[in-house]
């Protein structure tokens, strides 16, 4: 453990602060990732997760992973009984409302990411899923060589490398925000987002 005594401790005066602007910048790189994990453990410990709310947690769990299990079958349903055409009403107020939402999504990622807030992370989230789900369907929906062109040329150079690098934005974000949080700047480097734990339960990484 790195030791957080400061090269110089002067007494802090009146009004001052005990730990001031340079004596931070007289850390090492270690010390502040340590000083930091220590910060974030006394935050954590002030939160307390009660038991109601563990096992609320585990039903939710197992619920998602039947969810999972339901949809195996249905999804093999579908795909033996659905017909090959379909003919549809509301064709135009679905995809009206569907771009109404993606512009919404769009324009709360530029936000975020203007002004440097949270809301960056699920936004972009949502907004590339959308534009995955917009590539999906308009290919398989084309009616005709030419609408198929043109939904395969915007989904090459539209909608797939835009959905790409919101994605790319949002694991960044998520990585340097895991590192802020648990100061883990070396570790980070290399481990995914799929083993980092989640910094909203802290001191709960994993359920009993």
């Amino acid at each position: 453990m790195v030791p957080m005594t400061p090269r110089s401790s002067p007494a802090a005066g009146p009004g001052e602060s005990a730990i001031s602007d340079q004596m931070l910048t007289r850390l090492s790189h270690l010390e502040r990732a340590d000083l930091l994990r220590r910060v974030q453990m006394l935050h954590a410990s002030e939160f307390s997760i009660s038991q109601r709310v563990l096992t609320a947690r585990r039903w939710f769990i197992r619920f998602l992973a039947a969810c999972c299990l339901a949809l195996i079958p249905w999804t093999i349903g579908l795909a033996a009984s659905l017909p090959r055409t379909y003919v549809t009403a509301n064709w135009r107020v679905l995809w009206t409302g569907f771009d109404v939402v993606l512009l919404g999504c769009l324009a709360v990622t530029a936000w975020g990411l203007w002004k440097q807030r949270q809301i960056l992370v699920p936004a972009s989230i949502i907004t590339s899923v959308l534009l995955l789900c917009d590539a999906w369907f308009d290919l398989l929906t084309a009616n005709g060589h030419r609408d198929l062109i043109v939904s395969a040329a915007s989904a090459l150079f539209g909608e797939l490398p835009l959905a790409t690098m919101l994605i790319l934005i949002s694991i960044r974000a998520l990585r340097v925000g895991a590192r802020a949080a648990r100061a883990l700047e070396q570790d980070a480097r290399v481990s995914s987002l799929w083993r980092t734990p989640l910094i909203t339960f802290p001191g709960s990484s994993k359920l009993q």
